[in-house]
């Protein structure tokens, strides 16, 4: 939907997809951006929506700094899987995670936005790693 300001309903990630649905829902809607699509397999995308305060490698991809307080959008990676028309956005600002559910993610416009596999791999070091080891962001 090139041409329209897309929003979503960004919240500080929470234990599940559930939960984050619920809590965003009375959250004040936002501009975003779409940097990257993270596409994860099914098995790992239904994992990662039961347990979104769990750390993962790939968290190292999405931006550092999400937030474009000049624009007034968040710059976010969005997570899905190939087959699926859902989708969750990730953003970063001030060193927490931020969340958004999207549950029909063919109304953006991801032409040219680039797309990389990624797994659920854990953490392996503190350099990559958000907040305390069992810290709920």
């Amino acid at each position: 939907m090139s041409g329209f300001e897309l929003r979503a309903q960004f919240y500080p990630l929470v234990s599940d997809l559930e939960r984050l649905k619920e809590e965003a829902a009375e959250g004040v809607p936002y501009p975003f951006l779409t940097e990257e699509v993270l596409e994860l397999s099914l098995k790992d995308y239904r994992q990662f929506g039961n347990a979104l305060g769990q750390r993962y490698a790939f968290e190292t991809d999405i931006p550092k700094e999400g937030y474009d307080a000049v624009y007034g959008a968040f710059h976010c990676s969005l997570v899905t899987t190939a087959s699926e028309k859902d989708a969750i956005l990730l953003t970063r600002v001030a060193g927490q995670m931020f969340g958004a559910y999207l549950p029909d993610r063919t109304i953006l416009d991801l032409a040219g936005v680039p797309r990389t596999q990624v797994t659920l791999a854990p953490c392996q070091g503190p350099a990559i790693c958000i907040g305390p080891p069992d810290a709920v962001r």
